[in-house]
């Protein structure tokens, strides 16, 4: 299959607008079902909705394997791959707070060439192509040049999904307030990763993410001029679900402090 990367990227900004406005429906009806998967790990109509939608549309248009959060993997061996989140945020989504987006993004041999994140109440675009910059709807973005980390804000989750590291997170937490950043939890680590590389945050860390929640977001880092590693400065954040994203001046610093705290586990 030969590559057409901006046929690729542009099935996927539709698709992601379509599924976009699909989310905008459930959001403003008078009803939110959802059920629990786990402790703390919510799943509405509108997730498993938008998901079918994104894969019916995708396998249209630009047919490849497929990993989504809410029916799993769908692999017959390509060498692509989509990366799909239907709703990052679902928790706000639910309770009718406006942040939460659409991710989809697309690898090739194991590379992630393209992502886009699409936040459809106030219809912002983050999407990027690898070695072609980083966007919000028609503008070039960049992570923000902060150098000192008490004027910095830096965004986290909860490891919901790994509630064994909830001490170890706690102490970074603390570590990295008592230096003076502001924190902020946004609760769509997709979204968050989008606002480092546009510069309104300066960085961000969370552990036990799964690869849909950070596939578009970290190219979009990356093609922003940021920095993306696991909490151990490797490139394992994939596999592992560990990361950190921040600007280029601020990261050494998060860094230490992930390694120190993180270092054993």
């Amino acid at each position: 299959m030969i590559f057409d990367e901006w046929k690729a990227l542009q099935v996927a900004k539709e698709t992601a607008l379509k599924s976009g406005e699909l989310l905008k429906q459930y959001f403003y009806s008078d009803e939110s079902r959802f059920e629990e998967k786990g402790i703390s790990d919510w799943v509405s109509e509108a997730d498993r909705k938008s998901e079918q939608a994104i894969v019916e549309t995708l396998q249209e248009k630009f047919p490849a394997d497929f990993v989504g959060e809410e029916f799993g993997e769908r692999r017959k061996g390509s060498d692509f791959v989509w990366y799909i989140d239907p709703l990052d945020g679902t928790k706000n989504f639910v309770r009718k707070i406006p942040l939460f987006c659409v991710s989809i993004a697309l690898a090739y041999k194991n590379e992630i060439v393209l992502g886009v994140v699409y936040s459809p109440i106030d219809q912002k675009m983050f999407w990027a192509t690898k070695g072609g910059g980083a966007y919000m709807n028609s503008k070039r973005i960049k992570v923000s040049e902060e150098r000192d980390l008490k004027r910095c804000l830096v965004a986290t989750g909860l490891p919901f999904r790994s509630k064994d590291f909830i001490d170890k997170h706690l102490s970074f937490y603390k570590n990295i307030f008592l230096k003076g950043a502001g924190i902020r939890h946004i609760g769509s680590a997709a979204l968050e990763m989008c606002y480092v590389a546009s510069g309104a945050i300066d960085g961000f860390w969370e552990i036990g993410l799964s690869s849909w929640d950070l596939a578009a977001g970290s190219l979009i880092v990356k093609e922003a001029n940021g920095i993306v590693s696991d909490i151990w400065g490797g490139n394992s954040f994939f596999e592992t679900g560990c990361i950190i994203c921040s600007n280029r001046e601020i990261y050494p610093e998060i860094l230490k402090s992930t390694k120190e705290i993180f270092s054993n586990i």
